[in-house]
Formats: structure tokens, C-alpha cells, sequence
């Protein structure tokens, strides 16, 4: 009895399996029989296994790799900000900012070389990686100081050159510019600068407003992720020598003191992300006296499909800009989270941060006697140290800029003669920053597979181990509920 109850459940599940008409292999199943009939068993049973790994190896490298990259070079370059530019004097301290200085220092017997050792020993406070053997503390001077309310950050900005100084000449795209319109005064981990299209973090978060020109291009974000849209970033879509910014700028040289330890007269170019505080990612140049350099910048842009937000953060190793707010902006990027996750550092171990850093107005200043916990922590020497609270990982959507440059003589017929008549030429140095091409390359991120990819790929398996198709599927559940029907009429009777 119980042997025929087997042979019945097999010759049904041989009978359903054979029912099964868009399969490929079914039917051999009722034409063979005996040793043939298991031999298809066996090829059938291999080719299910072969299919279970080939899926499995797919599955294991959609985990590994779910995200590809696709370049293409069609992106136009007014959608992409243009750089921040930075002119940063090599003379910290200016003889002529220093003089109200060294005139309060004097009326309360400071003597003056103690006066000059303090001044010349003030860059220090930018520095603080350098030596600090024979560096003095001080304290009576910094009293004296902070009782006329000057704190070393006020005070650094005080004997730096200003910007209306330093700048004589501003053009952009060929239209001459107020450089105090188009130029403000930010720091940089160069300290005090002179920056162009700026946009980034500033003292308790703080952008000046500049009033449009219409002259000029600005930015909108295609993305729409930015929180507080910045509307005063400039762009560009024109490109070559002549477009973009040309300044002509005077360090002064004469303004640099004999006791200032800076090696040759000139200034610091920097270029950067004008979202990002120029430090982590930012390029330079060096330019002395009566020189011009040309600068060609090669932009980068790094897109994502909103698709890849369903990726964990540790596997595709990005955020988008939404999805971490900082302390000091609401638009992530990877160079502000590590300029505050090291300004964390420097509050937590030393107790204050050091000026050159935008802060909020109660953190406290680092001065001289910090120095050498500034010096033995410096973040990328500094062993043991926690993780940045949250990880910093790279912006899922960014840009980037690649720089080539150009060294020339200074040559003063190209400017008109407004710009160096009465001037001392052979003080003179002209900056000249633009588009190398009209072209720019774009990055974008991808899922390996969507619910498009998984039907196509998975369904490609099928079809070819089993030649399964969705009619298959319509197949499989006709017979299911004709097999739940018929037991349901047995039941009744």
C-alpha cells in the first residue's frame, strides 16, 4: 500500500514537471525511461547547479561593485563654478599696518627690540609646524594687547597688507572691475587673503553680500541639493587668454621689514573650490616682482544618480550634500569636514584653534604659548587619534580643477597706462586665471544594476539554462492554482 502511494506521488510530480511545456528538458522527461530517463535527471540536476552558481557569482559582484563610473566630455563649463581665487602677500606682517602698533607698545615701555622680535616671530602663529625653540611667550606684550581689546586675531588682520592696497587693477571676461567688488578679504592656511568668488566658510558663518553685476554669469546649482543656495558664485562659459580674471596687484615691497623672515618679495596664488576653505584640496603658485603668470585651469565634474543614495554611505564612500550637515554650513563637502573634524582636534587637545581658522566668536584664539601643543599634534602627525565624527567621505557630487601655468616678464604696454603711471613697474606683478578649453570632462556614478538590469541579466540566466520567459512564469502559476482547485474539489466530495 505504501509502495504504491510512492509511485503515485512520483508519477504526479513526473506529470506536473512534464506539464511544464515552456521549459526546455520537460518533455524529454515522458519520451525517455529506464537508464536514459536518469541519465536526463542527472544533466538536468548539473544544469540547475551550474545556473544556482552563475547567479550566486553575479549576486557576489553586484555586492562588490555596485557602482560604475561612466566619462563623457560633453559637460559645458557655465555649470561649473569658477574657481576661487586667492592672492595671499608672503609678508605677514606690513611695516606700515604695524606702525599704530608699535606706537601702543612703545607708550607702555616696550622696548624696541622686544617690539621687533614680537612681530617678527607673529607669522609663527601661521606656522606653528616650524620650530619653536627660542620662541617667548610673550605675555606682557599680549596683555597689553588684549587691554586695547585686540585678540591675535584681530590683531594678525591689523598689520596685514590690505587688499585695497595690494590691488591695483581687476578684470573680468574683459570688462574692468572695482576690485573691492569683486574682491573680500578671507581667511586661508595661508592666513589673511584676498579672494575672488569666495563663497565658503567664514567667521561664525558669515558671507559678505555682494550686489550682482550684470555683467557677470552666477551659478545655479542643477542638483538642487544646496540648503542655502549661494547665488553670488560666478561662472563662466567662455574660455582662452583674455577671458576669466586678469589682476595687477603691488606687494609692496618696501613694505616688507628688515626684520621679517620672509625669503623674496611676492605673493602665494591659491586655487580652490569656492564652496571649501582653502586647505585640504587647493593649488598654488608663486609669482614674485614684475612678473605676470598665466593660469589654465582644467575644470572636473563628478555627478551621481539620485539611484546611488540607496547605496550604504560605506560602500559607495560619498555623501551627497543633503545628507550631513556640518557645523559651520549645511552643504556638505569632504574639505570642510576635515578643516572642522582637525579644528576639533586642535580645541580638544591645545584648548583653542588657531586664528586662521573661521571659528564661532566664543572658541577660543590659540596664542604663543600654544605653540608647541599646536606643533606636537599637528593633524597629520598626530598618532592615535579618533575619527572624524561624521567620516569624511568625498562629496558625491563635486568638481574639481586642474591647473597649468605659464611664467612671463611683466610687460606694462599690454595695461593701459592709468594702471602703472607713477607706479614703480618694477614692483608690479599681473595674474591672469581662465578656462584652458571650452570643454570640461564629466564623471557620473552609476548603480551596476537597477530593477531594469536585475530583470534583464536574471532573466538572460534563465532563459538560457532552462529557456524560461515570463510566459513560463504565467505557466507555473495557472497550473498552481489549478492544482489548489483540484484538491479543494476532491475535499468537497
Amino acid at each position: 500500500m505504501f509502495v504504491k502511494k510512492k509511485q503515485s506521488n512520483v508519477v504526479k510530480s513526473k506529470y506536473l514537471i512534464q506539464s511544464i511545456s515552456t521549459l526546455h528538458g520537460t518533455t524529454q522527461l515522458s519520451i525517455l525511461s529506464g537508464k536514459n530517463e536518469n541519465i536526463w535527471k542527472g544533466i538536468l540536476i548539473l544544469n540547475l547547479i551550474l545556473t544556482i552558481a552563475f547567479v550566486l557569482v553575479i549576486r557576489n559582484r553586484y555586492n562588490n561593485d555596485q557602482i560604475i563610473t561612466r566619462i563623457s566630455n560633453h559637460c559645458k563649463l557655465n555649470q561649473i563654478p569658477f574657481p576661487a581665487i586667492s592672492i595671499c602677500n608672503l609678508n605677514i606682517v606690513s611695516k606700515r599696518a604695524s606702525e599704530s602698533i608699535i606706537r601702543l607698545l612703545i607708550s607702555h615701555n616696550i622696548t624696541q627690540k622686544n617690539i621687533e622680535k614680537f612681530l617678527h616671530d607673529l607669522p609663527i602663529l601661521k606656522d606653528y609646524g616650524r620650530s619653536t625653540r627660542n620662541i617667548d611667550d610673550f605675555e606682557t606684550i599680549m596683555s597689553i594687547m588684549k587691554g586695547h581689546y585686540f585678540t591675535v586675531e584681530s590683531l594678525m588682520e591689523e598689520v596685514h597688507q590690505k587688499c585695497e592696497s595690494l590691488l591695483l587693477y581687476c578684470a573680468f571676461n574683459r570688462k574692468v572691475k572695482n576690485c573691492g567688488d569683486i574682491f573680500e578679504r578671507i581667511k586661508t592656511y595661508e592666513g589673511h587673503c584676498c579672494a575672488f568668488n569666495y563663497a565658503a566658510l567664514n567667521d561664525d558663518s558669515d558671507i559678505s553680500k555682494f550686489s550682482k553685476d550684470e555683467d557677470i554669469e552666477y551659478y545655479e546649482d542643477p542638483s538642487g541639493e544646496d540648503v542655502q543656495p549661494n547665488e553670488r558664485i560666478i561662472v563662466t562659459s567662455e574660455s582662452g587668454r583674455g577671458s576669466g580674471l586678469s589682476v595687477v596687484f603691488n606687494v609692496e615691497p618696501e613694505d616688507y621689514p628688515i626684520w621679517s623672515s620672509t625669503p623674496y618679495f611676492g605673493a602665494k596664488i591659491l586655487i580652490s573650490d569656492p564652496n571649501d576653505y582653502p586647505e585640504t584640496t587647493v593649488l598654488y603658485k608663486l609669482i614674485s616682482l614684475r612678473e605676470s603668470i598665466d593660469i589654465k585651469v582644467e575644470p572636473m565634474v563628478f555627478q551621481s544618480e539620485n539611484d546611488i543614495r540607496h547605496v550604504a554611505p560605506e560602500k559607495r564612500a560619498c555623501w551627497f550634500h543633503d545628507e550631513v550637515f556640518l557645523e559651520h554650513t549645511d552643504r556638505y563637502s569632504y574639505e570642510t569636514c576635515k578643516t572642522e573634524c582637525k579644528m576639533h582636534r586642535f580645541l580638544e587637545n591645545c584648548g583653542c584653534i588657531p586664528y586662521k581658522y573661521p571659528r564661532e566668536k566664543s572658541t577660543p584664539i590659540c596664542e604663543f604659548k600654544n605653540l608647541q601643543c599646536l606643533k606636537n599634534m599637528t593633524a597629520y602627525r598626530f598618532k592615535g587619534q579618533k575619527p572624524c565624527i561624521p567620516v569624511c567621505y568625498m562629496e558625491c557630487r563635486d568638481k574639481k580643477y586642474s591647473i597649468t601655468s605659464d611664467l612671463t616678464p611683466f610687460v606694462p604696454e599690454l595695461f593701459s597706462p592709468n594702471i602703472t603711471n607713477g607706479r614703480n613697474i618694477s614692483e608690479l606683478s599681473a595674474l591672469q586665471v581662465y578656462y584652458a578649453k571650452s570643454s570640461c570632462n564629466s564623471y557620473k556614478l552609476m548603480l551596476l544594476m537597477d530593477f531594469n538590469h536585475f530583470i534583464a541579466t536574471y532573466g538572460g540566466i534563465f532563459t538560457l539554462s532552462f529557456g524560461a520567459s515570463i510566459l513560463t512564469l504565467c505557466e507555473l502559476v495557472y497550473l498552481f492554482v489549478s492544482f489548489l482547485l483540484s484538491l479543494s474539489q476532491r475535499k468537497m466530495r
